[in-house]
């Protein structure tokens, strides 16, 4: 089945709109192959986001630098990765938009962020979260805005997402302790107590 077969999941030429068992079933293989694919492409995810049906990435969509597709890579395929990069590298940026691949293509993860101060690691979030639904619209698509899911404050906020999983901030002190997370974020790891 081509790309193409999968985008128009209808044997006529109309257009359907919405998903049922009945459209997703004859195609469950081939979704399965696409997301095995994209956990360990996640550069290829986003452009397969940003392309729609024409394969172009839009002049105000995120092209990545050949080492931005490393990072991503890298990100998502270990279990522990410690990465030291200059100013400027889009360290935050890329990180952030790890956790929210993750969230997306892993069903139900818990998945948190942590830095020097918790309200920094909000203002981070905040900051990156905001900058990637701009650039990908696909990606707020995914969020759950509904009242009492995504939340924001100053120094806390929860983005949860259409398939149940979800990322915060979280502070890096004792009290943190037992909340449990199936991975996270550790920005600007010098100034986090060991």
């Amino acid at each position: 089945m081509a790309l193409q077969d999968l985008l128009e999941l209808s044997s006529n030429r109309k257009r359907k709109i919405g998903v049922s068992e009945e459209r997703i079933e004859p195609v469950k293989q081939y979704i399965r192959q696409y997301v095995s694919y994209w956990r360990e492409y996640p550069d290829m995810f986003v452009d397969f986001l940003q392309t729609g049906l024409d394969g172009e990435i839009p002049d105000d969509g995120l092209k990545f630098y050949f080492y931005q597709r490393v990072f991503l890579r890298a990100a998502m395929r270990y279990k522990y990765v410690y990465m030291v990069f200059p100013r400027a590298y889009s360290k935050s940026f890329l990180s952030v938009l790890v956790l929210m691949i993750r969230c997306i293509l892993y069903p139900r993860a818990k998945l948190f962020v942590t830095s020097g101060g918790k309200e920094q690691a909000a203002g981070i979030i905040k900051e990156k979260v905001d900058e990637l639904c701009r650039l990908i619209p696909a990606l707020d698509k995914e969020l759950d805005h509904r009242p009492g899911k995504t939340r924001i404050s100053k120094d806390y906020c929860i983005f949860m997402f259409k398939n149940g999983s979800y990322f915060d901030n979280i502070a890096a002190t004792e009290k943190s302790r037992g909340k449990r997370r199936h991975g996270g974020l550790i920005e600007e790891c010098v100034g986090v107590d060991g």
